[in-house]
């Protein structure tokens, strides 16, 4: 299976075809704008061609297996159990605060980067073929962010200044975050063009838990580590540890950490922490009726002379107001779950980092959750030797000795030997 030649087929031009408009994502802001990228998402095209990846996959799987997810059924079951204990606890909101249809779209936002992901990877257990996929990831959004950069340059808007305590870069861009990720699976692959690459334009989108996680990463490549197996208590620990963060959250609300850190840091919290503060504090005071999903993703806050609608950019805080701390906790602890290997775990504990600062959860979110689901499905199902070969994990546990054969990928080049 591992050895047989890639055919280009229809279904794989849905998929290349739904990646070039799902990566136009990260250029439809305000401050990161590409003029066709805007026009394209606003026709909602990504969502069609997302939709219709998952309907083909699915058909195929169907006419298979009779009705049955055989490949990654407990990922996606574990994730499905997460979104349907938040629907329940926002049902029992609505029950006392008015009924109101946001957890759709919020539901929809969950799942269909899971289904999406599983609708690409589960078409064999081909490593070439799913790095192939990557490539094409890599190649598309830095055409993208190249013609950003080039038109900044050309408009002479250009600040040329990298500053860490305001995150401002010149070009800075969420796509920081999808270059991150891409850049553990290089790593795992010890691929050092994809590396260089992702990395790079990592680096030049500027986001600051980008830069800080970059650095871990690198380190663990240099470390050679295997992706051995997490152990259940680890996840436990995670998902305790997450679910404690929108406590310390409220705790740097209050003017004592807001003393702390303007003498540890010589800048005041609010303007270190953007709309953030003010976001929070608003949902805080109690005066938005929750209605369970949903409920906090824009609020009414201060700004200057007026007020503006912004995001809390703290999905873990979102969630622990909108499902309750044991929403959080039981969401927190189930996506995590689907992890199995080491390097599954580096790209979970990234995301839930991110989201005690960011907001991945919405349509701007599909892309990151892709490539994660995309990501731990793959390293859950292979590990590698130290000299960059990779092979089929569960083979290597089974104990039945020696591999017959295995995939070998070095400095991206793949070979299969017996």
């Amino acid at each position: 299976m591992l050895n047989k030649k890639i055919r280009i087929t229809f279904f794989d031009i849905l998929v290349y075809l739904s990646l070039t408009f799902l990566c136009m994502q990260f250029f439809v802001s305000n401050n990161v704008k590409v003029g066709f990228c805007v026009f394209f998402d606003s026709l909602g095209i990504k969502h069609i061609l997302m939709i219709a990846v998952i309907v083909v996959a699915f058909i195929s799987d169907f006419s298979k297996t009779k009705l049955q997810i055989k490949k990654f059924s407990r990922e996606i079951k574990l994730v499905l159990l997460a979104v349907a204990i938040m629907v329940i606890i926002s049902f029992i909101y609505m029950f006392f605060n008015g009924f109101s249809n946001k957890w759709i779209e919020q539901v929809y936002f969950f799942v269909i980067p899971l289904f999406y992901a599983y609708a690409i990877f589960r078409n064999d257990y081909s490593v070439k073929r799913f790095k192939s996929v990557i490539d094409y990831c890599l190649i598309i959004t830095s055409i993208y962010y190249t013609i950003f950069i080039i038109s900044q340059l050309v408009s002479g808007n250009v600040v040329w200044e990298f500053n860490y305590i305001k995150s401002t870069g010149p070009f800075e861009c969420e796509v920081a975050h999808f270059y991150l990720l891409m850049y553990i699976f290089y790593t795992f692959n010890h691929n050092y063009t994809g590396r260089v690459v992702s990395a790079l334009f990592c680096i030049l989108a500027w986001k600051r838990l980008c830069l800080i996680c970059l650095i871990l990463i690198t380190i663990a490549g240099f470390m050679r580590l295997r992706n051995k197996k997490i152990k259940f208590g680890y996840m436990i620990a995670v998902a305790v540890i997450f679910t404690v963060f929108p406590l310390i959250t409220e705790y740097m609300l209050s003017p004592e950490f807001g003393q702390w850190f303007r003498d540890f840091t010589g800048q005041e919290y609010t303007e270190f922490s953007n709309f953030r503060y003010y976001t929070v504090s608003t949902a805080l005071s109690g005066n938005i009726p929750n209605q369970g999903l949903g409920t906090y993703i824009m609020i009414k806050v201060p700004w200057y002379d007026g007020y503006v609608m912004a995001n809390m950019h703290n999905d873990l805080m979102r969630l622990y107001l909108e499902v309750t701390i044991v929403g959080l906790f039981l969401y927190l602890l189930l996506t995590g779950l689907t992890v199995k290997r080491r390097f599954s775990l580096f790209v979970i504990l990234y995301l839930f980092i991110e989201m005690s600062g960011n907001h991945l959860i919405g349509n701007g979110g599909i892309p990151y959750w892709f490539l994660a689901y995309s990501l731990i499905f793959y390293f859950n199902m292979y590990d590698r030797d130290g000299f960059g070969n990779v092979f089929l994990a569960e083979e290597a546990d089974s104990g039945r000795g020696r591999l017959k054969s295995h995939v070998s990928i070095k400095n991206g080049k793949i070979t299969i030997r017996k």
